[in-house]
C-alpha cells in the first residue's frame, strides 16, 4: 500500500517539477545592453566664416571626420550620453590687414586647423530588432577651432584656439544585427554661433557644417 502511494505521489509531484525546469520567467533570456559605443567615419564640409578678433576669414575645404560616442540606453531603441569629433580640415586662411598692406599677397595662404566637437547626444530607432530601421540622432555642444597652422613653413596663425556654441540633428538608417550591435548611415546638419567681437551689424555670426557618416555601434552590459 505505501509503495503505491508512493509511485501515485511521483506521477503527481512529476508534471510540476517537469514544469518548473523548463519555466523561463518572461523576459528572462533578455539582455538589453546598458551601455552603447560607436564609432563612425564620415564626410566633413563647413560653411565658411569670418572671425571679427582677428579680422581673418577662414574657408574650409572637404575632409575626413572621425567620430566617436558613448550612450547610456534608456529604453530599448533611446539613449543619452556624450559624442565627439575629429578632423584635421583644409582651408584658405585670409588676412584682411596683411592683405591692406602687401605684406602677404592678396592675404591668402594655404592651411590646415583642427576642428572639434564636443558634447551631448540623444538619439532613438532601432529598439533592438535585426535588420533596417530609422535612426534619428540631436546632440549640443561646442565645436573648437585649434592651431591655424599656414602649409608653407608650418607657421602658426592667430587665433590660438576659438570655441563656439553647436547645436545638430542628423537622420539616416541602421540595420541591427540583433540586440546588440548596429551599422548606421546618418546625414547630419549642424549650426554654430560665431562669437560677435570686432563684427558689424550686418555681418553674419551663424554657420553650418554637415557630415555624411558610416558607422558601427555595439551594446555592453545589461539591464
Amino acid at each position: 500500500m505505501r509503495r503505491i502511494a508512493l509511485i501515485a505521489l511521483l506521477a503527481l509531484l512529476a508534471p510540476e517539477a517537469h514544469a518548473q525546469i523548463l519555466k523561463v520567467p518572461q523576459g528572462g533570456l533578455r539582455h538589453d545592453p546598458s551601455v552603447l559605443v560607436g564609432a563612425s567615419v564620415g564626410l566633413f564640409n563647413m560653411q565658411d566664416i569670418f572671425d571679427g578678433s582677428t579680422q581673418t576669414a577662414w574657408g574650409f575645404s572637404q575632409t575626413i571626420e572621425y567620430a566617436g560616442s558613448l550612450e547610456f540606453a534608456l529604453s530599448p531603441g533611446s539613449a543619452f550620453g556624450l559624442t565627439a569629433s575629429y578632423a584635421h580640415v583644409p582651408m584658405l586662411y585670409v588676412d584682411s590687414a596683411q592683405a591692406a598692406t602687401g605684406s602677404i599677397p592678396n592675404g591668402c595662404c594655404d592651411a590646415h586647423v583642427n576642428v572639434y566637437t564636443f558634447g551631448g547626444q540623444f538619439s532613438v530607432g532601432g529598439g533592438g530588432s535585426p535588420g533596417f530601421h530609422q535612426l534619428v540622432v540631436i546632440n549640443a555642444g561646442v565645436i573648437a577651432f585649434e592651431k591655424f597652422t599656414a602649409d608653407r613653413g608650418g607657421q602658426l596663425l592667430p587665433p590660438t584656439r576659438n570655441i563656439d556654441p553647436r547645436i545638430g540633428i542628423g537622420y539616416g538608417f541602421g540595420y541591427g544585427f540583433g540586440g546588440r550591435s548596429e551599422a548606421f548611415l546618418v546625414q547630419e546638419y549642424g549650426v554654430a554661433l560665431h562669437e560677435s567681437k570686432g563684427l558689424s551689424g550686418g555681418d553674419r555670426r551663424q554657420y553650418q557644417q554637415q557630415t555624411t557618416r558610416l558607422g558601427i555601434k555595439f551594446g555592453l552590459g545589461g539591464r
